[in-house]
């Protein structure tokens, strides 16, 4: 069948088998523990859908982040504006054009967009939605320690060929919000290992680490931070303050959050969220801090996604942004891990440090076929951001010497080869960054390799 009567498919959503593809079609989509189906969702009910459009001009983006971030290069340090990287990522006229008259003939309402035209979210019934994507079909789940509505497909979607080179995926129909990245500890399992010291406190780490107010936080107006809060997780100002009050006593620091942005809701606060508020404005104190909160609280969203888009549509915020979240490199489709990464190196050139938890699993190793193989985190294993794991004071009593500790993750990936940047310390000639060893090394290498995003000089 022809280009053209693929068209007249498109146009009028009756596409045959032979004129569709699947974006995603290495997307896990068995249920994750703890969510259950609640059956099929009405056909009447609306949900949105997040159209990844496909982006110009990627090599050049590439090189270009090489170059500002390279200290040898006469453009170091020259940062992007957004307006910039909107310039040379912004989707052709045709792909614009091809998909909103695609969904406009969906009937899709609502669409907006980001400053950078690359993604458009749109809002459609249930029934319009499966007829716009073939093979899919809507279902109710519930699941996750704060008992999450969402609603998700378990069944792969598809495209028209048309759209193949319009359309990375669509966000909103398989990936289920991550869990919390705060677990309780498992028992160590090497003897004598310590994993807890009693009272870490802003205190202990500012004295650990050496921070002062003639340093970190001297009070400088273009110093700022920023942490993202998801999935019905908020920080409360009351909190913050009380918190401040037992604990900041003996250093300069802000009394409030600076700017909060998208929805903060009113809920009850969030152990994470207030965890990640609290001690980076404890550590970094004295510095302007922004909050990115992006609940996910209708039930089509896909939180890390909305979070990615906030930063495609500011063109002034926080230089430094940290970041607790992540998912298993292997239950993500390619589409999806290679267009995140794109969004990570957009931030890079605008000169933007990610900092990402580096998981709590530690290589988090396991058996394929019977073979023994590391299982990264993503977006940890993206070599645009700064993966950072977790240490322990060797003696629980002191603030002393520090050991990695035993459950922090460490930053390899199975799909990103390793950039020439990368900081490498142990076996770089004989081990390969796909790395496919037995997990009796998997402790000791995790100590040794860590992700680190060109443009980090905050």
């Amino acid at each position: 069948m022809g280009l053209q009567a693929c068209l007249l498919g498109l146009f009028a959503l009756i596409l045959s088998g032979k004129c569709s593809y699947s974006p995603e079609p290495d997307q896990r989509r068995t249920l994750p523990p703890g969510w259950v189906s609640l059956g099929r969702a009405d056909p009447e009910e609306e949900l949105s859908l997040t159209f990844a459009l496909r982006q110009q001009n990627l090599e050049r983006l590439s090189e270009l982040v090489q170059a500002v971030s390279d200290p040898n290069s006469p453009q170091y340090g020259k940062y992007l504006t957004l307006e910039n990287v909107a310039d040379l990522v912004r989707p052709s006229p045709l792909t614009l054009h091809t998909v909103q008259k695609w969904l406009l003939a969906a009937g899709a309402q609502k669409c907006h967009s980001v400053i950078t035209q690359d993604f458009l979210t749109c809002w459609l019934s249930i029934r319009q939605a499966e007829l716009l994507l073939p093979g899919a079909e809507f279902h109710h789940y519930v699941g996750g320690p704060t008992e999450t509505h969402v609603v998700r497909s378990p069944r792969p979607y598809q495209l028209p060929q048309a759209l193949a080179p319009h359309v990375d995926f669509v966000g909103g129909l398989h990936r289920f919000p991550p869990t919390s990245s705060l677990r309780q500890r498992p028992e160590p399992q090497v003897t004598g290992t310590v994993g807890l010291h009693l009272g870490v406190t802003p205190s202990v780490i500012r004295k650990r680490y050496n921070l002062t107010s003639q340093d970190v936080g001297s009070g400088t107006s273009n110093n700022s931070q920023a942490c993202a809060q998801f999935l019905e997780q908020y920080f409360h100002d009351s909190d913050l303050a009380q918190f401040m009050r037992l604990f900041g006593g003996n250093f300069a620091h802000q009394a409030s959050v600076t700017r909060v942005v998208g929805q903060q809701g009113r809920g009850r606060a969030g152990i994470e969220a207030s965890l990640d508020v609290q001690y980076l404005m404890s550590a970094g104190a004295n510095i302007s801090t922004w909050v990115y909160s992006s609940p996910g609280r209708h039930e089509g969203q896909e939180p890390f996604l909305q979070w990615l888009m906030l930063l495609s549509n500011e063109s002034a915020l926080p230089h430094v942004h940290t970041v607790s979240y992540g998912d298993e490199e292997d239950s993500l489709s390619s589409a999806y891990i290679q267009r995140v990464n794109t969004e990570l190196m957009k931030a890079a050139a605008r000169g933007l440090t990610l900092l990402f938890a580096s998981g709590d699993s530690g290589a988090g190793c396991w058996s394929v076929s019977g073979r023994h193989q590391f299982r990264p985190t993503f977006p940890a294993s993206s070599p645009y951001v700064t993966t950072v794991g977790g240490t322990s004071f060797q003696e629980p009593f002191l603030i002393t010497n520090e050991i990695v500790d035993y459950i922090s993750g460490g930053g390899f990936s199975n799909v990103f080869p390793r950039p020439s940047y990368q900081v490498h310390v142990f076996m770089s000639s004989a081990t390969s960054w796909n790395a496919d060893l037995h997990c009796s090394i998997c402790r000791f290498l995790l100590f040794s390799v860590y992700s680190l995003s060109p443009g980090t000089n905050h």
